[in-house]
């Protein structure tokens, strides 16, 4: 796992989307530079690398490759450090839960149409921001596209317990 092991060589790259550079492989994310706050430093941060693991611990326990993994836990740690907070789109999902309180990196399934998959990045009080892990439409049949994030009241989500792995799940631009 050395390739994917943070090192003081990492380093954010801000092209027409935010791109992690490993000093072995450029890692692109699917949020381009219109989506993002301004990034100042650069530089991959002790914090940002205690992230990294959070998110690589819980999306490892849905048996992705190494690869895919890695991907993905970059999308979530870009996400949570650098993607704008937005207003909760909340109306397009079904309220699911009440008094739920999901932690940070934790896995959540978000009731649309269907039910997605997603990761936690950021908690806001009554709403959280994700990253999609599958594909999916809400309620209203707008498409949303794993590695996408979006903020939703928290009353939209549940714990996803007892996941069986799937290679069915897709990233956007990513894995």
């Amino acid at each position: 796992m050395s390739a994917y092991t943070p090192s003081a060589k990492w380093q954010w790259l801000q092209n027409e989307q935010m791109q992690l550079d490993t000093g072995f492989a450029i890692q692109a994310t699917p949020f381009g530079m219109h989506q993002l706050i301004a990034v100042d430093d650069t530089h991959f941060t002790l914090e940002q690398a205690q992230w990294f693991w959070s998110f690589w611990h819980t999306l490892e326990q849905l048996q992705f490759n190494e690869a895919a993994c890695f991907a993905a836990t970059v999308d979530a740690l870009c996400c949570q450090q650098f993607v704008r907070q937005t207003g909760h789109k909340s109306w397009g999902f079904s309220p699911v839960s009440q008094q739920y309180q999901p932690a940070v990196a934790e896995l959540v399934l978000l009731a649309g149409r269907v039910m997605m998959l997603a990761i936690v990045t950021n908690c806001y009080g009554a709403s959280s921001q994700l990253l999609l892990l599958d594909s999916g439409e809400n309620l209203q049949g707008k498409q949303l596209l794993a590695g996408q994030a979006l903020v939703v009241l928290n009353d939209r989500l549940q714990p996803a317990q007892q996941l069986k792995p799937t290679s069915q799940r897709h990233f956007a631009r990513s894995a």
